[in-house]
């Protein structure tokens, strides 16, 4: 009689821990990629919408970047999904091994934009002329730095988070710095800053001069001018050509209307 009241409570206690499980789920909070693996680098499965349940798998990882990533199923797919668009319900997360930290941020090397006494700026699709004396502010030198540090010393006091890989997001009325935690994006869309000494207003020719004396790798020229930047020692994703990120330059008129640089991040 003992023996089978043991196995009895046993059996009550597997049946708890396997209901437990059952009905511990992770709910998007957002938009949210499924993927293979436990990072951004992994393929993307599927996408799901905002509310949408997923059975939590009891298993929990964390990238290089400190985000966790939760292992789940949707019946047809199993996979891991980001804990910045989603969260676990009915379960406390299985702890997580603690991530590699990443290198400091190598700052690049300065370069001094020339004086722009007579450029342009874009307002919604037309280019108006605006004086800009003195020279722009170099922004390669902010490119994943720690995105708060690199919006005080900017002096970007405009603030909004966003649904996306670059939630956090800095800016003025001609510059925009966003990511998660370093600065992962750059958008420049009025005067008073380069990057790699490429400013808005200025030529095809003189800009891609630049990016070009900058070491840069030039990749198209179809829908803007794309150039691929060399990745860095404190790189996150890296393609199989050694590029960490593009600069896409917009151009109108024969100018630079808008400078992007984002990294790939997927």
């Amino acid at each position: 009689m003992k023996r089978f009241l043991s196995r009895l409570i046993a059996l009550a206690l597997a049946l708890t821990l396997i209901c437990a499980a059952a009905q511990a789920e992770v709910r998007a909070t957002g938009n949210i990629w499924l993927r293979t693996g436990p990072g951004l680098s992994y393929d993307q499965i599927d996408s799901y919408p905002t509310g949408y349940s997923f059975q939590y798998l009891g298993e929990t990882s964390v990238d290089d970047r400190g985000v966790a990533w939760y292992k789940v199923s949707t019946g047809k797919h199993t996979g891991w999904v980001s804990s910045r668009y989603s969260e676990l319900r009915g379960e406390t997360a299985a702890p997580a091994a603690t991530p590699t930290p990443k290198p400091t941020a190598v700052p690049l090397p300065e370069f001094t934009a020339a004086p722009v006494p007579d450029t342009w700026i874009s307002f919604g699709g037309t280019l108006e002329p605006t004086q800009a004396p003195g020279a722009a502010l170099e922004l390669s030198v902010y490119y994943q730095a720690d995105l708060k540090d690199s919006a005080d010393a900017i002096g970007l006091t405009s603030y909004r988070e966003v649904v996306s890989e670059v939630p956090n997001q800095y800016y003025n009325d001609a510059v925009l710095l966003a990511g998660y935690q370093s600065v992962e994006n750059i958008v420049v869309a009025g005067a008073g800053y380069a990057v790699f000494g490429v400013t808005v207003g200025m030529s095809e020719s003189e800009a891609r001069a630049r990016l070009d004396a900058a070491g840069l790798d030039f990749l198209s020229g179809m829908n803007g001018i794309v150039y691929e930047h060399r990745a860095q020692s404190n790189a996150g994703f890296v393609d199989e050509n050694g590029h960490d990120s593009c600069i896409n330059l917009w151009m109108q008129n024969g100018v630079v209307s808008e400078i992007d640089w984002s990294t790939y991040t997927g």
